[in-house]
């Protein structure tokens, strides 16, 4: 892996606590921060990319600049489609009769570091081992996605300081979610930028909204925007302690247009298929950062006995989860891959409640020592009913490959292949026997 380097760490405490903030707001690449990259990439070599440690969380404070220009601009409208038109329901097949469909996903990439051009490269169509016919971002854009970030961290636009990074095309398409960071800058960024770029190669008007569903006759690939209700009030809803106060947190709640459309549209209860469910926030987790339960809620409503494979990001890290339901929720086997591109956290669980099983703490140290983790992302197959999930560090080696099977009425059936060994942490840990 390339090397970077960052600024020592100081006032520890406060770090921990900011530490929680992977929903906070970041400063945009103003004077300020160009002025922190280059001071940095002088102590080391010059770097063509923004330094991972300048997104560590005690570089906080300088990141408050961009959202406090956009903290009282009105959100962007949400889109939705047009029923007369392109429906976010796409049949998808491979490109040769009989192959697996093969998709790429990643999630918290949009930083413009030499790890998100690192990672882009793995999951590229020139990439010999992969060549995805779909490409998925699962959101965040920093540090608030405007229209200067969006074009210099996924459309590969230079700037004066930074070579730009862009976001690989699937060889039939490609999608993004919708994060807390890009309405920072109240999406529009996100929405009028970089969406219009996505979706069905060669189709009119680019990935039209913030949700869709891909599908295959045994399999529903099903994203849903879980950014657009994630901020809450403005600033209070950024302090750690009162942002989990009702009504001053946002709760990620889905769009009514979004729930019309599955009601409309997909009927997953009337077409019943096996579904992988991708979103940007949590479900839940085990690390003691924020569960998000208000969308599992109302997705309620479409799967109400259906078990589900959730892939989240928002937490930098990677994990794994048994199946779970929390009350009132779908039930989930979930998966966080929040490592595509910032700071990976390091960090052993802090609840018992959730089921997880494994979780990756292997870590390297900038040169300032500052230690984080490996950066990753997922290569899945798709081969009829059979759903292969593999799990890759930013070395590209294997970490964790698993395989789901379509059942009758969308049950699934699943199957652990392998786990890298050393590797992936399991949980609970392994009790050794003394002599």
């Amino acid at each position: 892996m390339a090397s970077n380097t960052g600024v020592r760490p100081r006032f520890r405490r406060s770090a921990k606590n900011f530490a929680k903030l992977n929903h906070s707001p970041r400063m945009g690449r103003f004077a300020i921060t160009s002025h922190f990259h280059r001071k940095v990439a002088q102590l080391s070599n010059a770097s063509a990319f923004p330094l991972l440690a300048a997104f560590l969380p005690q570089n906080f404070w300088p990141w408050v600049y961009d959202y406090l220009k956009f903290v009282f601009t009105p959100k962007f409208p949400f889109p939705f489609y047009d029923p007369a038109g392109n429906q976010g329901v796409y049949p998808i097949s491979p490109l040769t009769p009989g192959a697996p469909i093969k998709i790429a996903i990643a999630g918290d990439w949009g930083t413009g570091t030499e790890e998100a051009h690192i990672i882009a490269g793995l999951m590229s169509p020139q990439d010999p081992d992969l060549k995805p016919d779909f490409t998925i971002h699962l959101g965040d854009v920093y540090y608030v996605g405007d229209e200067a970030e969006i074009e210099e961290n996924c459309l590969g636009k230079s700037s004066a300081t930074y070579l730009g990074v862009t976001w690989p095309l699937g060889t039939q398409g490609s999608f993004s979610l919708n994060g807390n960071h890009e309405m920072y800058a109240n999406g529009k960024a996100y929405f009028t930028k970089f969406l219009p770029v996505l979706g069905i190669r060669g189709s009119q008007g680019g990935q039209v909204a913030s949700f869709f569903s891909l599908e295959t006759e045994w399999w529903r690939i099903l994203g849903v925007d879980t950014g657009y209700n994630s901020i809450g009030i403005p600033i209070l809803s950024q302090i750690p302690g009162i942002s989990a106060i009702p009504c001053v947190g946002g709760n990620c709640r889905l769009e009514s247009a979004l729930i019309q459309w599955l009601r409309n549209i997909v009927k997953p209860k009337e077409n019943v298929k096996a579904t992988l469910l991708l979103s940007h926030h949590q479900y839940f987790s085990a690390f003691g950062d924020q569960a998000y339960t208000k969308p599992a809620r109302q997705l309620l409503e479409f799967f109400p006995t259906q078990e589900v494979v959730w892939i989240w990001g928002h937490e930098h890290r990677q994990a794994f989860y048994g199946k779970y339901r929390m009350d009132g929720g779908i039930t989930a086997y979930g998966r966080c891959v929040g490592h595509g591109g910032m700071p990976v956290e390091i960090a052993h669980p802090t609840s018992a409640r959730f089921p997880l099983q494994f979780y990756d703490l292997r870590s390297h140290m900038l040169p300032d020592s500052a230690s984080v983790g490996q950066n990753g992302f997922v290569k899945i197959t798709l081969d009829q009913s059979v759903l292969r999930l593999d799990y890759r560090d930013i070395d590209n080696k294997s970490l964790l490959v698993e395989e789901f099977t379509a059942m009758a009425q969308g049950a699934l059936r699943h199957h652990l292949v392998y786990v890298a060994q050393p590797g992936l942490t399991p949980w609970p840990p392994k009790q050794t026997s003394s002599a």
